[in-house]
């Protein structure tokens, strides 16, 4: 009985990741579709590869023997592949981080390091804030107070949080002479979920009593966050340095002076797999050269 490859190689990321969603983030496939071929892989072979459950699935013995005796061979076949690929002269990266990081920090200086680096073909994803580590990814960014639990670990730069509005409420509040501090009262507060007493910790840091709160809107990532502020839904507590940009061109003001200092610091995490990869770090030390002007 023949087997379509594409089906072997999704049970074997599927296997070893023990997540259907994460196998199609590296395969660049849906969830769905991950679970279908897996699905006809089991029918063909009328037996159960994986046991599902509702956040999580493990592999039956009739998996853990079909994984044990085949991936050694995929390996094999992505280490001929790779070196087709040396060969030919490009690589392909994988590196991973918080949204907010990548579109406000990376992306706008990635040009830079791929004009000088033309065999590099970077793959750059993106995630919701989190001090996970992708095991697939070459380089992880993430955000966390603790160092990340791995070998090769580097210290980007800590964030702080600043009080912030629209350019246009800014600008309001200003020809009515109120002063920004007392208009806190009738704003709309905006909170990310994750950091749910953040305006009350700036508010002590700030020496401000605390006040009646008109409303409050949850978030669930920093950009939604600073592009909310931006339009004048209400006043927020965004990152910096990592949100420096809205405020040099004006889109944000900010509200007081006093910034509300964190433990959090973003880390760069290097995977061992890939850490004798020449490509790996050359990427490695072109984000740990500019990043320290933020330190």
């Amino acid at each position: 009985m023949q087997f379509q490859h594409r089906g072997l190689r999704t049970f074997c990321t599927a296997a070893e990741l023990l997540s259907f969603k994460k196998a199609a983030s590296e395969l660049c496939l849906t969830a769905s579709a991950v679970s279908h071929q897996i699905s006809d892989l089991e029918n063909d072979l009328g037996t159960k590869l994986f046991q599902r459950k509702t956040r999580s699935v493990s592999l039956t013995n009739e998996g853990c023997h079909l994984f044990e005796e085949i991936h050694p061979y995929l390996e094999a076949i992505d280490q001929a592949l790779d070196t087709v690929k040396q060969n030919s002269g490009k690589q392909r990266l994988l590196i991973q981080m918080p949204e907010f990081f990548a579109s406000e920090l990376l992306i706008p200086r990635i040009s830079e390091f791929s004009k000088q680096h033309e065999n590099i073909d970077l793959r750059i994803e993106s995630m919701e804030t989190s001090e996970s580590l992708n095991p697939i990814a070459d380089i992880n960014i993430v955000l966390s107070q603790h160092t990340p639990p791995a070998s090769h670990v580097k210290k980007l730069f800590p964030i702080s949080y600043i009080p912030a509005c629209s350019r246009k409420q800014f600008a309001q509040w200003q020809s009515n002479g109120i002063d920004p501090v007392d208009a806190l009262e009738s704003a709309t507060i905006l909170l990310h979920k994750a950091r749910p007493n953040a305006w009350t910790q700036w508010a002590k840091r700030a020496g401000i009593s605390k006040r009646k709160t008109k409303q409050i809107i949850f978030v669930d990532s920093m950009f939604a966050l600073a592009r909310a502020a931006e339009k004048g839904v209400g006043v927020a507590l965004v990152p910096m340095p990592v949100s420096q940009a809205w405020f040099d061109t004006g889109a944000l003001k900010p509200l007081h002076k006093t910034n509300l200092v964190t433990k959090d610091y973003y880390w760069m995490v290097l995977n061992d797999n890939s850490k004798d990869n020449k490509s790996v770090n050359i990427l490695w030390n072109w984000i740990a050269e500019i990043f320290p002007q933020h330190g």
